[in-house]
C-alpha cells in the first residue's frame, strides 16, 4: 500500500468517526442525573429525546419532583447544557378570583396580592436561591394553569426569569429560567 492511498483511507476513517462522534448524545441516565441535581435533589419521572425546532437540537425534556414540586428540565442531548428549567407547583388548588361574564372570565377586580407585592415575592424567592437579578417588565395578570396570575420577568445578564404567581394568594405557580 503507497503514503497517499494510506493517507487517504486515515481521512475517510477520521470523517466517519466524525460523523458518528457528532451523532453520539449524552446517556439519559446521566441527563437524568444531571436534571435531578439541577434542581436539588428528588425524583425523575418523565424524560423524553425531542427535536429542539428549526436549529434541529436534540434536547432531553424531563419532568423532576422533589418536595411536592414539579420541575420541567429542558438539557442540550449532545452537551448537558441545562437550558431552561420551569417549576410548578403540584396540587395546588385553582383559585379563580374571577367572574364569568358572557362566557369569558373577567379578571379579578380586588387581587389580594397586588402586583408590587408579588414583585417582593419573587424577590424574597430570588434571594433564597441566591440568584441576583433585577425586575424587568410584568405582562400583568394572566389567566394561566386555572387561575389568575402576575406575570413578572427578571433578568440576570443574558439570563431570562419569569414567575407566574397567584393574584389571590402569592403562591408562586410557575417559576422557569432560560438561557
Amino acid at each position: 500500500m503507497t503514503k497517499t492511498s494510506t493517507l487517504a483511507l486515515a481521512v475517510i476513517f477520521f470523517a466517519a468517526g466524525s460523523v458518528q462522534a457528532a451523532d453520539r448524545f449524552i446517556p439519559a441516565a446521566e441527563a437524568g442525573e444531571l436534571a435531578v441535581a439541577a434542581v436539588g435533589g428528588g425524583t425523575l419521572n418523565s424524560l423524553e429525546l425531542v427535536s429542539g425546532g428549526a436549529d434541529g437540537v436534540q434536547v432531553y425534556r424531563m419532568t423532576v419532583v422533589n418536595g411536592g414540586v414539579s420541575y420541567e428540565v429542558s438539557m442540550n442531548a449532545r452537551t448537558g447544557e441545562i437550558t431552561g428549567i420551569s417549576m410548578i407547583q403540584a396540587g395546588a388548588p385553582a383559585a379563580a378570583g374571577g367572574t364569568v361574564r358572557h362566557g369569558r372570565l373577567s379578571r379579578p377586580s380586588n387581587p389580594q396580592v397586588s402586583r408590587a407585592a408579588a414583585i417582593e415575592i419573587a424577590y424574597a424567592y430570588l434571594a433564597s436561591r441566591g440568584m441576583d437579578a433585577s425586575f424587568r417588565r410584568d405582562s400583568g395578570m394572566d389567566w394561566e394553569r386555572g387561575r389568575w396570575v402576575w406575570e413578572l420577568e427578571f433578568r440576570a445578564g443574558r439570563t431570562e426569569i419569569e414567575f407566574y404567581i397567584d393574584v389571590q394568594t402569592g403562591e408562586i405557580v410557575k417559576f422557569e429560567i432560560e438561557r
